[in-house]
């Protein structure tokens, strides 16, 4: 599912600063943000904008967030929201009366004059906004991009895979209350670029939708199937994996840890998903040596039965299979065991990562694998200015 980058939220609470007049921290859902006094009272609606959603540059509304506006006639660079502190006070995120935002407010009044406006709240906080404001996710640039040659990518992401995605804790305010009793499987979220590798056997109905392979590649086909491997948003042809000193390591990772070979001796229709981390990965936040790259599995998609396969079964038996890492299991345990509230797991989020350094936060997973969520570090957002 797209993730919803700008929302109409419900203000729960509105606290002051110490030693601000000016300005107060708004709570809404499991976020904070920092408002200007007099614009919201509990109870109101606003308009949210999540961290990492990047603003047009160009929309006069967002000037005062500009760091500068545009030099030598350029036009003005596009603003990302990012998480900060203002008077020790954490904000995540921009939060604006709907005044701002004539394009929510046409929208607000059209469902009130059809449902009511009991009914037009219940409908409009199911909603997003960022297309309509011009507003996209920041990207920060990846190995995708630095290929050697301006090689192109095969194709797009594979539409039979889902991408691979979490929610935010802080957009599900009920999760502790309502999945309480339930087992889920803890791991560490490292930092690195999504890597997913499928097979596909020629007698699935998934075969003819792959996109054709360029001459001379080898690794890619098998006597019953053929290997894919893929960034976040692209497939990636192998031929990029011989030239993985000039950039791009998804092909040579793979291949480095046998994973196309061990997929084709299981010969199902999977797609494995994990994390690639390195040296010259995301700047190497998991601190790896000079020139180490490695895949660390955290998921796999079973296309046949259209499903995630349970996460204790993918560490426990799948990957020793296939003879891969998996990212770190901190244990199986009810949900209300790990914490008590949304501020409790953002709060486990903190700690080290493989070798010491701040991890990025933690990921929760339902024992049957059709559920999770993440909780992402506030110190390693802060630390890495997202």
């Amino acid at each position: 599912m797209p993730r919803k980058l700008v929302t109409v939220r419900r203000i729960s609470a509105l606290t002051p600063i110490k030693g601000a007049d000016r300005i107060e921290s708004a709570t809404i859902d499991g976020w904070t943000c920092i408002v200007s006094v007099g614009d919201f009272k509990p109870g109101d609606l606003g308009v949210y904008f999540e961290i990492d959603s990047l603003l047009p540059g160009s929309d006069e509304r967002w000037a005062f967030l500009a760091a500068n506006s545009g030099r030598s006639g350029s036009p003005p660079a596009d603003i990302r929201i990012q998480t900060i502190r203002i008077r020790k006070v954490l904000s995540q995120g921009l939060l604006v009366p709907p005044a701002v935002c004539p394009e929510v407010v046409e929208v607000m009044d059209r469902l009130q004059k059809e449902l009511g406006r009991a009914g037009m709240e219940e409908r409009i906080l199911t909603m997003s906004f960022e297309d309509v404001l011009g507003v996209r996710k920041f990207e920060g640039v990846t190995s995708e991009f630095k290929t050697a040659g301006n090689i192109e990518p095969l194709a797009e992401f594979p539409s039979f895979i889902p991408k691979t995605d979490q929610e935010r804790v802080q957009n599900m305010p009920n999760v502790v209350d309502e999945w309480r009793d339930a087992v889920f499987q803890e791991t560490t979220k490292m930092d690195g670029s999504s890597m997913t590798v499928y097979y596909v056997r020629r007698d699935s109905p998934y075969y003819d939708l792959l996109p054709p392979l360029p001459e001379k590649t080898v690794a890619s086909q098998h006597p019953n199937g053929r290997v894919g491997v893929c960034s976040r948003n692209r497939e990636l042809g192998e031929h990029m994996g011989k030239q993985a000193r000039n950039g791009s390591f998804f092909w040579a990772t793979a291949q480095a840890a046998g994973i196309p070979e061990a997929l084709a001796r299981c010969d199902r229709n999977l797609a494995l998903q994990g994390e690639l981390c390195g040296s010259t990965i995301q700047k190497n936040f998991e601190g790896f040596g000079a020139g180490v790259h490695e895949f660390y599995l955290f998921s796999i998609w079973d296309m046949d039965a259209r499903r995630y396969l349970p996460p204790r079964e993918v560490h426990e038996v799948w990957a020793p299979r296939l003879g891969v890492k998996h990212v770190a299991v901190e244990g199986y345990r009810p949900l209300g065991e790990i914490a008590s509230s949304v501020a409790d797991l953002v709060k486990r989020a903190d700690g080290n990562g493989l070798y010491g350094r701040k991890r990025e936060g933690i990921v929760l997973k339902h024992v049957d694998g059709a559920f999770s969520f993440k909780a992402i570090s506030n110190s390693y957002l802060l630390k890495h200015g997202e």
